[in-house]
C-alpha cells in the first residue's frame, strides 16, 4: 500500500467504557484507509500502544459520529501514517 493512504486520529475517552464483561476501553484510534473504510481500534489501558479489539465503519465520519460524545476535552489528536502491518500501533512522533 502506498504511503499517506491513512487518516488517523487518537481520542481519549472521558470515562472508560466496557469492551466486554471484564475489560474497559480507555482510548481509541480511528484509522480511515482510503477506499477501504475505517477501523476503530480499542485500547484497554491508558498507556497501551497496541489495540486489543477493533470495529469497522464505512468511513471516518461515521466512526467520529459514533464516538464524538465519548472523547475527552483534548479532542481528536492527529496521528502519523502507521508502520506497515501495524495499523493499531500508536506512534506520536
Amino acid at each position: 500500500m502506498k504511503k499517506n493512504q491513512h487518516t488517523r486520529m487518537l481520542g481519549y475517552l472521558k470515562t472508560p467504557q466496557p469492551a466486554n464483561d471484564r475489560e474497559l476501553i480507555y482510548k481509541i484510534v480511528i484509522d480511515e484507509i482510503r477506499n477501504r473504510g475505517a477501523f476503530v481500534y480499542l485500547y484497554l489501558a491508558p498507556d497501551a500502544v497496541r489495540g486489543s479489539y477493533d470495529y469497522y465503519y464505512h468511513d471516518a465520519e461515521e466512526a467520529v459520529q459514533e464516538w464524538e460524545g465519548e472523547i475527552d476535552e483534548h479532542g481528536w489528536i492527529p496521528l502519523p501514517e502507521p508502520p506497515d502491518n501495524a495499523h493499531d500501533l500508536i506512534c506520536l512522533e
